[in-house]
This record gives structure tokens, C-alpha cells and sequence, in this order.
């Protein structure tokens, strides 16, 4: 049996005289008092991505020695050690022993062209392979301290100390979040936000019913976030974090935070709200996120979600059906280019919207509009109690000629003074060559917003998706 596991309890209070030294007296059979072996230079300090994570190879010397990569001058020790991280710096964290096939961020590599240990003799090098024993790396704006004892693969052990400066620059390239493990809205929890999970490739998700919890296979990244909403879906915008865990306010994501025993029963919950979680064969540890922005674009159907703060550099870009409010379609809208008429009259205001290549002359002797052209044109009826034009999204009313708060009127036909009017309400028109027909609209949504003394009012139903941008000046 290997002497490492015999002796790791008293490994932490040797210090060692060289760097290398053999693990126990041939003729005492008790461990040396060696000194600490102080590196004091950094010969290379090379990084690459492997994956997900960085491979971050980190070469430190003794005085005395000068070079790089193998290709030494002079006399002393080196140290070269591959640690895995998952930001663009080498990150503060206890790093053990895996080797290349298994090791994660917080490992450093073992075994076939793993890290080793050098004594340098007028520039001959001989080399013992690490096997064991934790690495320590804390860091204060680029000044390093790196620190362990460490048993080499001929069960020797040696123990080093290092204060050095490493500078990184920031990582250009994100790391791809390319799935969406849940989406969710969580109004009818009475809560303002959406939920979502996505993860990197290789990670999946499967709800397990007996425990009431999501179970996590492979290996990779995933993010938990929480985004302000105030109708459930996820809508473009820059959020900041909040400030409180457990609260979010418009324009905020819910920061990571560790809700304790919420109900007193002996269940401690840890890690909600927004963090990064790493996932390892089926393991899964988390990393608060507590600032930085999170940027939300979208393009059509296409989600653009970013972050890059402190190292932590993460992007999704893609679908996500079940938070988006045009339900991930790529929404075609017919492009409404004349304001024709807008009106108010007993709580609505209605309006008149054509395409192109239709124009209209209003008809006193028969109180109406006579249409020419060929194109279409947006009749609406909008709800107003004060017969101006307000912003806000608008539901198709339930009952024809009956408009309430918030709503606009669905098409409908009527009946007065004996007479029978069809079409009224919200219709949309076809003309052609002056001639006109209609398609009532029964439900979807209406949208109004402004920008100065432009508005773009935005209507969506199974009728027809169609927009108009421009002024909207009220007949005197």
C-alpha cells in the first residue's frame, strides 16, 4: 500500500529543507523535518480550452533556473502543474489530483503527461510525476499564493509555497448555452418572474416524482435564472441584480441566495434564484450570481441571453417557446402604412389603418368612407374612458358591442332602427379596385405604444398579425 494514504494526516505540518524529499527515513523510519520550497518565479503560464472548461498550465521555479517549457538553464526545482477552471483566470480553490479522462474545475491533472515536479541540474532535468495531495490557490488582484504539500508518483513528497503575480486577459468566447432544460412563467405562484434552466451540451434533466426534484445527468454547465415579468413572458432588456435574494424588482433577475429551513421542518434549502451550476457525471455544485448585467435580445423567435462578468462569460441563443410571447414563431406582420381616420365616440377610440395602395374620401351625404385602391385596411375599436389613445396591450372582448377596461371590440353585426349593419367593430378589410369585404376579428391581442408622437399599434389573432408605426391625429 502506498505510503500517501498512511500519511496524509501528517503531511499538512512538514516543511521540507529541499523540494523533493523522500517520504520516510530509510533509518528511522520517521519523516524528515525538511523546509519549505519557495518558488519565487513564474516561468510560463500558457491556458487553452478544452471544452467547457480551461486547461490553465502553470510552470514555477526555484532561483536559479531560467527557461520554459522543458528547455531549463541552470540549477534548482520547477514545478509545472495543469489546473482546471472554468473562468478565463486561474480561480481560488482547494485543487486535487484527477487524471486528464476525469479531472473538472477544481482538479489539477495527473498520470500520462500530467503534472510533475523537476530537479534542474546544469540544465539536465529529471522528472517525478504528481500523484496526490491538494494544491491551494488564493489570489488578490493578479498576486497569486500557491501553496501544498504533495506526494510525487515514487512516494516521495514534497512541499512548496509560491507568491507570484499571473496576469489573464478576458476570455473573448462564451461559454454556449445550447439547450432549454425548463421554462416557465410563475404568475400563478404570484410571483412577477419567468424561470429558466439552460444548459451546454451533454448536460440533461429528468423530474423525479418521489423526491419532488429535477435530477441531472452528464457533464457540463447549466444556468439557473430568475427574470422579472409582468405578464410571463421573457422580454428584451438589460437586467440588473436585485438586491435582496428571494425579491425581484422591474428590471432585475433574482440573485442567488440560500433560503435556510423555510418551514421549520428540518429541510434546508441552498443555491435558488440565479446561479451557475456545474454538473459532473450526474453531481452538481453551485456558484451564486450576485452582479453583473444580464442582457436579453430577440431577433424573430431567436433568443440572445448573455452575461459576462468576473470570468463568468456565458451565452443562449436560441428558442424558448414557453416564455416567449409570440409562442417561438417568427411573427409576419402586414405592414399598415396610412393613418385613414381615428375617432372617439362612447368609450372607444377607433381607428382606421391601410395598407399601401388604398386611400379613402370620407362621404358626409352618407356618413361613411368610400374606399379605392386594392389592399387592406385595420378597422379597430379600442377602449378609451377618456377618448385618447393609451398605451397598453388590449384583449379581444367576449361579447360583440360590449368593449370593457383593457379591451378592444371583436367584430360583430347589429341590428338598429330596423336596419342591419354588418362588420362593425374590429374587421379586417380587403379592397379591390374600391370594393370592399370583410373578415371579422374575434380574439387575440392588440398592442399600443408610443415614442414621441409616434405609436406603433400591433394587433395579433388568427385573422391576421399586422402593424402600423406613425402619428395618430384625432379627427376635430
Amino acid at each position: 500500500m502506498k505510503l500517501k494514504y498512511m500519511f496524509l494526516a501528517a503531511a499538512s505540518v512538514l516543511a521540507l529543507g529541499s523540494c523533493v524529499r523522500d517520504a520516510i527515513s530509510p533509518l528511522t523510519g520517521k519523516y524528515p523535518a525538511p523546509e519549505v520550497c519557495e518558488m519565487t518565479k513564474v516561468l510560463s503560464q500558457p491556458s487553452e480550452k478544452v471544452g467547457n472548461v480551461r486547461m490553465f498550465t502553470l510552470e514555477l521555479a526555484t532561483e536559479g533556473v531560467t527557461g520554459s517549457e522543458g528547455n531549463w538553464q541552470g540549477t534548482g526545482s520547477v514545478l509545472c502543474v495543469k489546473f482546471i477552471g472554468d473562468k478565463y483566470f486561474l480561480h481560488d480553490a482547494a485543487y486535487t489530483a484527477a487524471p486528464a479522462g476525469t479531472a473538472k474545475k477544481g482538479n489539477y491533472i495527473v498520470g500520462q503527461d500530467g503534472s510533475a515536479m523537476y530537479t534542474v541540474t546544469n540544465g539536465q532535468a529529471k522528472s517525478i510525476g504528481l500523484d496526490y495531495g491538494s494544491i491551494t490557490v488564493v489570489s488578490d488582484n493578479g498576486d497569486y499564493t500557491i501553496s501544498g504539500t504533495l506526494w510525487l508518483a515514487d512516494e516521495s513528497i514534497a512541499q512548496v509555497k509560491a507568491n507570484v503575480a499571473l496576469t489573464y486577459e478576458a476570455d473573448p468566447e462564451p461559454v454556449m448555452l445550447t439547450k432549454v432544460l425548463q421554462a416557465q412563467s410563475n404568475l400563478n405562484n404570484g410571483t412577477n418572474t419567468v424561470t429558466m434552466q439552460l444548459a451546454t451540451d451533454g448536460v440533461s434533466m429528468t423530474y423525479d416524482p418521489a423526491t419532488w426534484q429535477n435530477v441531472y445527468g452528464g457533464t457540463g454547465n447549466y444556468l439557473a435564472v430568475d427574470i422579472y415579468s409582468e405578464d410571463g413572458y421573457l422580454h428584451p432588456g438589460t437586467y440588473k441584480p436585485g438586491a435582496t435574494g428571494g425579491t425581484v424588482n422591474a428590471g432585475e433577475y433574482g440573485i442567488g441566495w440560500d433560503p435556510g429551513d423555510l418551514w421549520g421542518v428540518g429541510m434546508v434549502f441552498t443555491n435558488w434564484g440565479t446561479c451557475w451550476w456545474t454538473v459532473t457525471d450526474g453531481t452538481t455544485s453551485a456558484e451564486k450570481i450576485l452582479e453583473g448585467d444580464i442582457l436579453v435580445e430577440k431577433n424573430g423567435s431567436t433568443y440572445t441571453i448573455t452575461y459576462n462578468h468576473n470570468g463568468l462569460f456565458f451565452r443562449y441563443n436560441g428558442k424558448i417557446e414557453a416564455i416567449d410571447p409570440d409562442g417561438g414563431q417568427a411573427v409576419a406582420y402586414t405592414e399598415l402604412k396610412t393613418l385613414i381616420s381615428a375617432s372617439a365616440n362612447q368609450g372607444l377610440v377607433t381607428l382606421n389603418l391601410a395598407t399601401d395602395g388604398v386611400s379613402a374620401e370620407y362621404d358626409p351625404a352618407t356618413y361613411s368612407w368610400i374606399y379605392s385602391g386594392t389592399g387592406n385596411y385595420l378597422a379597430a375599436d379600442i377602449y378609451s374612458a377618456d377618448g385618447k389613445l393609451h398605451e397598453g396591450t388590449y384583449q379581444a372582448c367576449t361579447e360583440g358591442g360590449k368593449v370593457g377596461e383593457g379591451q378592444f371590440g371583436i367584430g360583430y353585426d347589429t341590428e338598429m332602427w330596423g336596419m342591419q349593419f354588418f362588420n362593425w367593430g374590429t374587421c379586417w378589410w380587403t379592397v379591390t379596385d374600391g370594393a370592399t369585404s370583410a373578415e371579422k376579428i374575434l380574439d387575440g391581442t392588440l398592442k399600443v405604444t408610443s415614442e414621441g408622437d409616434n405609436y406603433t399599434i400591433t394587433i395579433e389573432s388568427s385573422a391576421i398579425n399586422a402593424r402600423y408605426t406613425g402619428p395618430v391625429t384625432f379627427a376635430q
